[in-house]
């Protein structure tokens, strides 16, 4: 069974021309010529000035315009007309036949041009091409909005993702056992391929993760969703050793458009008592340890990325952390990020403005480090950036020599 034809759609039509006689022929004409989908809808106006008036009263989808009128010209009429930017379809009528006075008339804002005397086949094949011009535009025009309409969807969908993803970074000041956690947290897009977090494991164990998944955007934002899920205490059994945490993370890890994504990661636990420090690496940028007297590259022990190969073997690195040092975990996006005269910005770089900046105190550190790096990316976000910074509490042996110890811890 057939639904019943759809409604005509009504184009409103101003006809503008001096001549009573010529005029009713000319809308007559006009009239003749409607489609069968569309209903014209048509005013009469007798000179150009009394058009422009009417024109700020109602919306025409086309304009069909004599030239020499009294009281304003059409040429003139069109040309006020489209300084308000009317979109309206103007067609000039015109005894002038001069390749100059059709420039000209062009120039003004006329859309197209008919010379007087007319055939009635030639003015019907002008309005109806300049009727599908006109069906044309609406139907961008519409599917323009509906556009906008979705997009205005999609932005918010992603606005309540990326507050959803920012809740699960840890919470400001961030603190176990007089242990200082800071952080820094910058998408390059609305959502991230980033995510971090810290949390308590025992009375004397913390544990923290740095995730950095391929790509950007909602795809990558929620595999590191997944990923951040999946080492959520609440599923994942945090007294295992980072090395097994590393291999079941790597189990859990789904591609499954088989678009080639992988995540580097860092996965450590804390002994908040003895400073001791367990570490395992899967194709993240090595930690730094900053000290009073230097800044030292951490050589954790690093397998593949995970997401690459389920039989990806990783081992842990332990480390001894003394009074006062730092602990700085960071993703790539935070010394890739590029300049437009002077390019990369780079480890070493980076590596040197720590440096520099060692005898800050955390919040001041990681203050000065996002500095200078939205300074060098000139304030426009490349990569996702991250900055993991525990401070370790002072005591008694706070002037300790720095000497991190490294082993393999076993499974």
């Amino acid at each position: 069974m057939q639904n019943a034809s759809a409604p005509a759609k009504r184009l409103s039509i101003l006809l503008v021309e001096d001549t009573f006689s010529e005029r009713y022929y000319i809308a007559s004409l006009i009239k003749s010529f409607q489609p069968e989908d569309v209903e014209f809808v048509i005013t009469q106006c007798e000179d150009g000035l009394t058009a422009l008036d009417t024109c700020k009263l109602h919306k025409f989808d086309l304009i069909v315009s004599d030239w020499r009128m009294p009281k304003m010209s059409g040429v003139e009429f069109c040309k006020r007309l489209k300084e308000t930017n009317n979109p309206a379809f103007f067609i000039l009528l015109t005894g002038n036949d001069k390749t100059q006075d059709m420039v000209f008339a062009m120039e003004t804002g006329a859309d197209d041009y008919i010379t007087k005397p007319f055939l009635a086949s030639v003015l019907k094949v002008k309005i109806l091409a300049a009727v599908r011009l006109i069906q044309a535009k609406q139907s961008i025009l519409d599917s323009n909005k509906k556009l906008e309409t979705l997009l205005s969807h999609k932005q918010t969908e992603l606005q309540q993702a990326a507050v959803l993803q920012q809740s699960l970074l840890p919470k400001e000041d961030l603190s176990f056992d007089n242990w200082d956690i800071k952080h820094y947290f910058e998408p390059a897009a609305e959502l991230a391929g980033d995510i971090f977090q810290c949390f308590k494991i025992t009375d004397d164990w913390i544990g923290f993760y740095v995730i950095d998944v391929s790509g950007h955007g909602a795809r990558s934002a929620m595999l590191s969703f997944t990923l951040a899920q999946g080492l959520s205490p609440q599923r994942m059994d945090w007294q295992l050793s980072p090395e097994v945490l590393m291999s079941r993370l790597n189990n859990l890890f789904d591609d499954p458009a088989n678009l080639g994504q992988f995540a580097t990661v860092i996965i450590g636990k804390i002994n908040t008592r003895t400073h001791q420090v367990q570490m395992c690496n899967a194709g993240h940028p090595m930690p730094l340890l900053i000290s009073s007297l230097d800044v030292q590259t951490l050589e954790v022990p690093s397998g593949l990325p995970i997401g690459i190969d389920k039989h990806s073997h990783y081992e842990s690195g332990e480390y001894q952390l003394y009074p006062g040092e730092q602990l700085l975990l960071f993703s790539d996006g935070v010394y890739e990020v590029n300049h437009p005269q002077h390019g990369m910005f780079g480890l070493e770089r980076f590596k040197q403005r720590c440096q520099e900046a060692k005898a800050m105190p955390a919040n001041k550190l990681l203050e000065h480090l996002t500095y200078v790096l939205n300074l060098w990316n000139q304030n426009e976000p490349q990569d996702d950036m991250s900055l993991l910074l525990f401070t370790a509490p002072m005591h008694e042996k706070e002037d300790s020599q720095i000497e991190p110890l490294m082993s393999t811890v076993s499974k």
